[in-house]
């Protein structure tokens, strides 16, 4: 579990930077929704791969296919961000309509699900009944995701680049650890769900 920890935490935490960092640029120069938007979800995706990475390195020796885990996981973080970067896109959204909350709330469950049912796609040609990995994923991102909010109320337009960009780095790193910790347990069941590797032929019970 502690390779699992900290390999997913270096993995967010270095992934994080870069939408951070194209975030905090486009603020800065006042970009446009129109250029905004896929230039935060191409970020988006480079911070899943780079996720994903750290998540093949923390699995140890578990014969999990690395090069379709990171594709998946990417992919569904740029989903993510898609979704996520939509009420800052359209503008003037109405969040007090009744129908509004109601795209919010199955948005917010097609986000938070996104990441989790792609990488169940790669996970159940390896180990029978993976489909908990969804729920149990998506609830621990529910919770770490809240870091990102954190910086909010102690930034604004005038806020100087490099304190923006220090304020949600500081985030990044919270969400990566709360995430890495609250997803161990799940990654040590795929494990230990299966304590031989057919694609190896060893023993992997434990591996991380």
């Amino acid at each position: 579990m502690r390779r699992w920890v900290l390999a997913v935490t270096a993995g967010e935490t270095v992934g994080f930077i870069i939408p951070a960092a194209v975030g905090g640029a486009l603020t800065f120069t006042a970009a446009p929704a129109s250029v905004v938007y896929p230039l935060m979800i191409a970020a988006g995706a480079c911070e899943g791969i780079l996720l994903g990475l750290g998540q093949s390195i923390g699995f140890g020796s578990f014969g999990i296919p690395r090069a379709a885990w990171i594709t998946a996981t990417g992919g569904g973080a740029a989903v993510a961000w898609s979704i996520g970067m939509l009420p800052s896109t359209i503008g003037g959204v109405d969040f007090a309509s009744p129908s509004t909350l109601a795209l919010i709330v199955i948005g917010a469950a097609v986000l938070l699900a996104s990441i989790p049912t792609l990488q169940w796609l790669v996970l159940r040609r390896i180990i029978r009944r993976a489909s908990w990995w969804i729920p149990v994923n998506a609830g621990a991102w529910a919770v770490s995701i809240l870091w990102t909010f954190a910086p909010s109320p102690f930034i604004d337009e005038n806020t100087a680049l490099p304190a923006l960009l220090g304020s949600y780095l500081v985030a990044g790193m919270l969400m990566a650890v709360t995430v890495g910790a609250l997803t161990g347990f799940a990654a040590r069941h795929v494990v230990e769900s299966t304590h031989y590797s057919p694609a190896q032929g060893t023993d992997v019970g434990k591996s991380i």
